[in-house]
């Protein structure tokens, strides 16, 4: 043993005459088998537009080439919507009250822990791989639908300051709607060159959605008007009491009127008859 110290007080005496440091030995350092991220081949939604309250399954389609896919950790985000489930298939759901419909874009975050040695340690790294599924279109129609209708007998129609073209915003006229929005625009023109809406109230509303492009929406509403120019035989104000019914059709992502008509008129309303002659008939719009 005190041999080799020579040996070795000799080398570092020889290594400084040459102006070198001695060297000290060096060993090979372990390695892990190397890690390589997991890549997230798909992800399937099983509806391109749905409702509130239903349920949306979504699965991702993921591999990876060490690492059991089950040890993966999947984070699940969406820009609405919650989520229930874990791994690569979820459900996805939205809650009710949504005033209008959205694009909803859910993404996938695929984490793989893994572990390298630096400097004689172990450290642990991870990937993290995202990925957006195609967006999808959720709507709370019946609740869009009533407002769709409220908005145009109170806010618009109910609202004699406002020219008739201003209160088709939201008529579409796409097909027999084109007619529709055309005869709503004379009616309302009409209405507004016989009688002042002095109030207008919505008592009840219901949907009917006939299938997923079309609905119907039925509106009991009464409207307190004056007359602009009462015969002798005919009272300054009036009110008019009915069921008034709008067709709506789906078309680019929303919701659209389409007809309008009303019918179960409560009392008499010499303006409900007079709109009667003009369209032949009255009830509910056809479907």
């Amino acid at each position: 043993m005190g041999s080799c110290r020579r040996v070795w007080v000799v080398l570092a005496i020889l290594a400084a005459g040459c102006g070198e440091a001695p060297t000290a030995p060096t060993y090979p350092q372990a390695q892990l088998p190397p890690a390589t991220p997991p890549i997230v081949n798909s992800i399937s939604v099983s509806v391109t537009r749905t409702e509130v309250e239903q349920d949306v399954i979504v699965t991702a389609v993921v591999e990876d080439a060490e690492t059991p896919l089950g040890q993966l950790s999947y984070i699940w985000t969406a820009n609405a919507g919650t989520f229930t489930g874990t791994g690569a298939s979820v459900t996805w759901r939205h809650a009710p009250g949504i005033q209008q419909g959205r694009d909803v874009v859910i993404t996938l975050t695929v984490v793989d822990v893994y572990q390298v040695i630096e400097n004689f340690h172990i450290v642990t790294r991870e990937y993290r791989v995202v990925r957006q599924a195609a967006p999808f279109r959720v709507h709370d129609s019946v609740a869009e639908l009533k407002e769709l209708a409220r908005k145009f007998l109170i806010d618009l129609f109910g609202d004699s300051r406002i020219p008739p073209e201003s209160c088709l915003v939201d008529f579409s006229e796409v097909g027999r709607c084109a007619d529709g929005k055309v005869q709503e625009r004379s009616d309302i023109a009409f209405h507004r060159s016989v009688v002042e809406i002095q109030s207008a109230i919505i008592l009840s509303q219901s949907v009917n959605i006939v299938n997923p492009a079309s609905a119907v929406v039925t509106s009991e509403a009464r409207f307190n008007d004056r007359w602009l120019s009462p015969g002798p035989l005919q009272a300054e104000f009036s009110s008019t009491h009915a069921d008034f019914y709008l067709s709506a059709i789906y078309d680019q992502g929303r919701w659209w009127l389409c007809e309008s008509t009303f019918g179960n008129v409560r009392g008499t309303s010499r303006y409900l008859d007079a709109i009667r002659a003009r369209r032949g008939g009255g009830g509910p719009p056809v479907k």
